[in-house]
């Protein structure tokens, strides 16, 4: 067997696109695959200079050059599969509009669809006439929860035979334990003074990071003696920045931060707070979980799901709710130690392991379906 994986996004920074790329990838290396049996062709867009790719004698490296990632997709990858004739490619998102062999594709959520104001206007464009068609021609979807394949069969819309959830994982670096010193050490680099409740995420409108401000100025006005600061760390993405009013000397904005430095951040932290509007999955949700951190998401969909009873949920509509969560956890110590021991326990309910044999089997899924 003779699968083909887009792997262009491992090679970018820091995205739950990017984590499903590697953990994938770690958890197939991982499963000691006979490579008599079974080949994964590795396709990249340039090369992988700083060797992010993990290596197993099953993998096989391929560069595709293109001018372009749209003529990457659109042109390139059909003439390599002409050419090389895998048995399936698994694809993220959008596949081109031929291809000589069948394909898997993951869609990780339907952002553009359920939350449509929060998406750029020229990606939901071509989300809203491409998905569609990839999504009737994909031999199966593959999805990290049932909210989310809830709403692929809803929005795209697509069979409920044809989509399969296969849980996602964290990168191992989120497992092991970090050093004091270097907890420290990235607390000086971006000037965090003491605790610190911790967000993190590309801002973008439905990271909902403005109410969350405004939920921390209310913590703050109710209990002036709390000293901590709330850190939000995340590179710059799209729509309105947030409107930060109040509070400004205990508010930190990193910027985006380089990968290796999160576990630092995640371990340092008293609170790691995601009370994102909606996500497919809700990956830092685990990541945070996994250094011992105590979790506030969101009490909905996929957030609620993978947090499985292992964090403060409230109403991420709501500024009050949100306050109320913060001040659930960071007044009460023996709550939050309780919250940090359920979240390492579900934390180590995912593993990179569990979501390569659910791929693999519906890899095997996919070639056997007409």
């Amino acid at each position: 067997m003779r699968i083909a994986l887009d792997c262009r996004v491992a090679l970018e920074r820091k995205t739950g696109d990017r984590t499903y790329c590697l953990t994938l990838l770690q958890g197939l290396k991982a499963l000691g695959l006979d490579p008599a049996r079974f080949r994964f062709d590795l396709l990249l867009h340039k090369p992988d200079g700083e060797r992010v790719l993990p290596s197993c004698p099953a993998f096989t490296t391929h560069i595709i050059e293109a001018p372009t990632w749209r003529a990457w997709t659109l042109r390139a990858l059909p003439r390599w599969a002409r050419e090389q004739r895998p048995d399936l490619i698994h694809l993220q998102y959008l596949a081109p509009l031929s291809l000589p062999c069948p394909f898997v594709t993951s869609i990780h959520d339907v952002v553009w669809r359920v939350l449509p104001s929060t998406f750029p206007g020229n990606h939901r464009r071509v989300m809203n006439l491409f998905a569609p068609l990839t999504a009737r021609r994909a031999r199966l979807i593959l999805c990290g929860t049932e909210a989310a394949r809830a709403d692929i069969c809803k929005y795209l819309p697509a069979p409920a035979e044809r989509v399969r959830v296969t849980p996602y994982a964290v990168e191992p670096i989120f497992t092991r334990p970090v050093a004091a010193e270097e907890i420290e050490r990235v607390q000086r680099k971006y000037l965090i003074a003491g605790a610190y409740v911790l967000s993190v995420g590309v801002q973008q409108p439905r990271k909902n990071i403005e109410r969350l401000v405004r939920a921390w100025a209310q913590f703050k006005s109710r209990f002036p003696d709390d000293t901590r600061q709330l850190v939000i760390c995340g590179k710059e993405g799209w729509g309105d920045k947030p409107r930060v009013t109040g509070a400004h000397s205990e508010l930190v904005f990193t910027g985006y931060v380089e990968d290796h430095e999160l576990p630092a951040l995640y371990s340092g932290a008293d609170l790691f707070a995601y009370p994102s509007l909606y996500e497919g999955f809700g990956l830092p949700i685990l990541e945070a979980m996994s250094c011992g951190c105590a979790v506030l998401t969101s009490d909905r969909g996929a957030m609620r799901e993978v947090a499985g009873g292992a964090a403060q949920t409230a109403n991420p509509e709501s500024v009050p709710a949100l306050a109320q969560g913060l001040e659930n956890v960071l007044r009460d110590a023996a709550w939050r130690e309780n919250l940090c021991e359920l979240g390492r326990r579900r934390a180590a309910e995912f593993s990179p392991e569990a979501l390569a044999l659910a791929t693999l089997q519906a890899y095997l899924a996919a070639l056997m379906a007409a």
